[in-house]
């Protein structure tokens, strides 16, 4: 159908959320919503504990918006992993029985939070808890005396950012299902090997009937060009009205100026741009998210909502609500920018009466390392919507853990073999999975993540084997490997942090001694050494046009 897109805000909306008078900063932000027989369900990105930068809270609503259930955290990042440092950007298809969520994090987080990769998880349950795609299936089984466990498991890249570790990287997913076809949009955030800043989105497909589908994404190019500092994440939906796929984002984001946009696509790969809603839209706005269905459609008559996060002081932020319609039209562009948007600052919500509890988890570094024989205290914390942090007052349970490795009497783990295990905690409704190392030879310790030249190397393995770089579009990737050190922590390291590199191939391009690939001009496919400690890998480089 050749009609056009044209989305329309009635009014300006509500806040679902605010920081409470006591906070100095607080958000919810990058909402991905599913209306699902008659539910609204509603998944935000939240501050962590300070340790963590951003869990995952829920909220429900049976009126179409309206009112909506208090909030819990449904998910946060699993310990001594490459998510640990942020579960963030949620987004929510669901296929058969299974919830599936995506998610941007990094381990950089010496840096800010910048070389950020993109995950998924799956549920049956939208509360999760939430097993982790591990690069080969999903979550992880061990068989014990007590039979078989199935853990969440330490999670793998869906989306690797294969390109200099300074620059923001991959993530920020949206989900839609067409048909059998998963379309998977995801930002992509760096500079070119002349410096010239690269904001994307791209788009890669996978068949959703495939289990394991996240382990069989086909790369589709680029859906979008962004410009880098006004424009941001892109939330899609398809349009059965006019048979399209729609995205939305905001622009000029946090500015005084912000919209909302809305782009188009016939195919879901190649996107361009339809309206600007600037009325009844608050300002200062950024990372929005908008309603469809279990697999991301819309119709006429659905109830259709989108929200984004907004205010003028950085961290503290509402999030807007608004009910929206659309028409179809001939029209191929509409635009609001000669029309004012709403100046209005979040207005800060009344404190807690009494502490109800919306998250459980274990005092950091979320995860305990102890010696065979040896008694530790199990520290289990609670918070609340405030995030205001407190010891538990009364019984955990703790289950699902290897007995053969573990044993947790009155709050208190002893080793009894060398190994790891996960331990499963509930308490008021509440859930969390955190591990337990027993290890004689590893010290006490807390990571610091972040590289250790002076630490034994004990393993150096690849995270990917085969890069490609395009001539045309002057990209420059950069080889990374994963080292263990001798006392069981870890980091990603190139060649600033003391890996070196043997170039079998000189003629196809130039490696640099921190890692990054310079082509010369020709196109090919070329071999790389990468070397740390006493332990090498190689990987494969395909130059193309």
């Amino acid at each position: 159908m050749n009609k056009h897109f044209k989305l329309m805000l009635p009014d300006e909306g509500k806040d679902i959320y605010a920081p409470r008078k006591s906070q100095t900063w607080g958000y919810r932000y990058g909402p991905t919503i599913m209306v699902e027989d008659g539910i609204c369900h509603a998944w935000f990105a939240s501050p962590g504990d300070c340790y963590e930068a951003d869990w995952f809270t829920y909220r429900k609503s049976v009126d179409g918006g309206n009112t909506w259930t208090d909030e819990k955290v449904v998910m946060a990042p699993v310990p001594d992993s490459m998510d640990w440092f942020s579960v963030c950007d949620p987004a929510v298809i669901k296929y058969g029985e299974w919830y599936y969520i995506g998610y941007t994090s990094t381990i950089f987080a010496n840096g800010g939070g910048i070389c950020n990769n993109g995950f998924i998880g799956r549920s049956k349950s939208p509360t999760g808890p939430f097993e982790r795609w591990n690069g080969n299936g999903w979550g992880e089984t061990r068989i014990t005396e007590n039979g078989a466990l199935h853990w969440l498991g330490k999670p793998a890249p869906v989306i690797y950012f294969d390109e200099d570790w300074h620059n923001w990287g991959a993530g920020e997913f949206s989900f839609v299902i067409k048909d059998t076809t998963i379309y998977i949009y995801y930002t992509w955030t760096s500079k070119d090997r002349d410096g010239k800043p690269i904001g994307e989105t791209r788009v890669a497909t996978a068949d959703i009937t495939d289990e394991n589908w996240p382990g069989h994404i086909v790369q589709q190019g680029v859906a979008v060009d962004r410009p880098r500092t006004n424009n941001d994440s892109y939330d899609v939906v398809y349009c059965e009205d006019n048979q399209k796929f729609i995205a939305l984002c905001t622009d000029r984001r946090f500015t005084e100026d912000s919209i909302l946009a809305v782009y188009e696509s016939d195919d879901g790969l190649r996107f361009t741009r339809v309206n600007e809603i600037k009325a009844n839209t608050g300002w200062m706005c950024h990372n929005c998210g908008i309603s469809g269905d279990a697999q991301h459609h819309i119709r006429k008559g659905d109830t259709m909502l989108l929200a984004y996060a907004y205010g003028n002081k950085w961290g503290f932020w509402g999030t807007r609500l608004h009910q929206y319609d659309f028409d179809l039209m001939d029209e191929n562009f509409y635009s609001e920018t000669h029309l004012q948007n709403v100046h209005r600052s979040p207005e800060p919500m009344e404190d807690p009466t009494e502490f109800s509890p919306s998250m459980l988890y274990l005092r950091k570094p979320h995860f305990r390392r102890l010696a065979v024989g040896e008694t530790l205290e199990i520290p289990m914390m609670t918070g609340n919507v405030t995030y205001s942090m407190r010891p538990v007052e009364g019984e955990v349970t703790f289950y699902d853990y290897d007995p053969a490795i573990l044993s947790i009497e009155n709050g208190k783990a002893t080793g009894l073999s060398e190994g790891y295990t996960y331990v499963r905690a509930t308490y008021a409704g509440l859930f969390c999975e955190f591990l337990v190392y027993v290890d004689n030879a590893r010290p006490h310790i807390n990571p610091d993540w972040k590289p250790h030249p002076e630490k034994e190397v004990t393993s150096f393995v690849p995270l990917i084997s085969n890069y490609t770089v395009s001539l045309a579009k002057h990209e420059m990737k950069q080889l990374r490997g994963l080292a263990t050190y001798a006392d069981g922590t870890w980091f990603e390291l190139c060649g600033d942090d003391g890996v070196t590199y043997e170039n079998h191939t000189p003629a196809l391009f130039d490696v640099r001694p921190d890692g990054n690939i310079l082509p010369v001009g020709l196109t090919g496919e070329g071999h790389v050494t990468l070397v740390c400690g006493a332990y090498s890998f190689d990987v494969t480089v395909s130059v193309v046009d």
